[in-house]
């Protein structure tokens, strides 16, 4: 079918509103069944970021050792290191990792972490952190030996890094220890076996018989010698929920203010219908967008605020198109008799194609930064992609209907009054 055709077709859209309030109207009630399951589950219906709940940052320097090649692997590292960080009993702190931004270049290269507060700010302060910043220092900056082994007999090389002998005690007494834990005859010798007048070793050699499966990672992990001049772990900025509290209040406040405003324009520029409409549909984006962060848990913090902000500016903008082309039928006069629905309808079709080419266009361009972008443009392209969607579908099916409902409802009301008032004429001619 042409498209020339296919615009041509009465699609009676208004007639379907049902449909329309009925699609969003699921998505809430899904979004509200899933907040309800992950507060009992997580605790937390909303996953809300930092930025509202309050958080810490830590600052791993990592230095020349952070390159692009390295850089994947040291983020999973430390969302590792911190996530799964334990108190001295076992128990799971319970940490959640907000964002890791790289910073700097060279000597001054780093990973600045971000993470929730989950606990009172003097637990935080006193045990939490330090226990972060302890575990990130002893597991991210260490020299990892390579191992090779064959016939019972390994070798541990460390390259670059001269043992000295103190290192080489630590070394054999940590080798010789997990030998034993895993039942392992071993022959490792002792410091004096090895030359130490050249500077150090780089190598060490001992025997090992009929080592169990895994043998070898496990001896990676043990003979690792902890490098504490190659790097540091520094706790950094504390985001209290003071500063985060109003921050979440002049989100509001800043949505709330820009909501009333285009509620005076449209209405000083339309009519008041048109504009109580048009802030239904902004209020229809508002909700789909969070209940797509709450269906699917995804962080909620001051970057999709922004990008709630900008969907609200862009939705508003293809609503006024659509009431626009809706006051320019009503002055004309072959709609003269027309009803509002017709109006509408009319008005939805003359108007579809560039709503939709625009939104098109714009969603291809957000979609590409989605995908190829870092991850913070990512999480603020996620939930503008979802606004699109939202915000075309909303200037299209829900404010023209909205505002056909209002309007035949008022004319209905206007001729039932009309035909009260004839009836009592007839009566009192009578």
């Amino acid at each position: 079918m042409k498209l020339s055709n296919l615009m041509e077709r009465d699609f009676k859209l208004i007639e379907k509103k049902k449909i329309w309030f009925i699609i969003p109207a699921c998505i809430v009630a899904l979004a509200i069944v899933a907040m309800i399951i992950f507060g009992c589950v997580t605790g937390e219906p909303l996953n809300l970021g930092m930025d509202f709940t309050g958080g810490y940052t830590v600052n791993v320097k990592l230095a020349n050792k952070l390159t692009n090649d390295t850089y994947s692997s040291y983020r999973k590292e430390i969302e590792n290191i911190i996530e799964n960080l334990s108190d001295e009993n076992g128990e799971n702190y319970g940490l959640k990792v907000s964002s890791m931004q790289r910073q700097g270049s060279e000597d001054t290269a780093s990973i600045y972490v971000r993470y929730k507060a989950v606990a009172s700010e003097s637990v935080m302060e006193n045990e939490v952190n330090p226990a972060v910043q302890n575990a990130l220092q002893e597991a991210i900056f260490k020299i990892v030996p390579v191992v090779s082994g064959a016939d019972g007999t390994y070798s541990l090389q460390y390259p670059n890094f001269p043992l000295g002998k103190t290192e080489c005690e630590s070394v054999l007494a940590k080798v010789s220890a997990l030998a034993t834990v895993n039942g392992v005859q071993y022959d490792g010798g002792t410091p004096e076996d090895f030359d130490f007048s050249a500077g150090g070793v780089k190598t060490l050699s001992f025997t090992v018989a009929e080592t169990p499966e895994g043998f070898a990672e496990k001896l990676v992990s043990a003979a690792s010698i902890s490098d504490k001049y190659s790097g540091q772990a520094v706790t950094g900025d504390i985001i209290s929920a003071t500063v985060s509290g109003e921050l979440l209040t002049n989100a509001l406040l800043a949505i709330c203010l820009s909501i009333v405003l285009m509620l005076v324009y449209i209405a000083f520029r339309f009519e008041v219908s048109s504009g109580l409409s048009a802030i239904v549909a902004l209020l229809h984006d508002i909700l789909i967008m969070f209940s797509f962060m709450a269906i699917f848990h995804i962080e909620i913090n001051s970057t999709f605020i922004a990008a709630l902000i900008t969907i609200l500016g862009y939705s508003i903008n293809n609503t006024i198109i659509v009431f626009d082309r809706i006051r320019e039928n009503m002055r004309s006069v072959f709609h003269k008799n027309s009803t509002a629905t017709f109006i509408a309808n009319t008005s939805i079709k003359e108007t579809l194609m560039r709503s939709v080419n625009t939104s098109v266009t714009t969603l291809l361009t957000i979609t590409m930064v989605a995908l190829i972008g870092v991850s913070s443009i990512r999480i603020f392209a996620l939930p503008i992609i979802v606004g699109l969607l939202a915000g075309t579908f909303s200037s299209i099916f829900i404010s023209p209907s909205v505002w056909a409902l209002w309007k035949d409802r008022k004319r209905k009301s206007r001729k039932s009054d009309i035909g009260k008032s004839g009836e009592g004429q007839k009566a009192a001619i009578a």
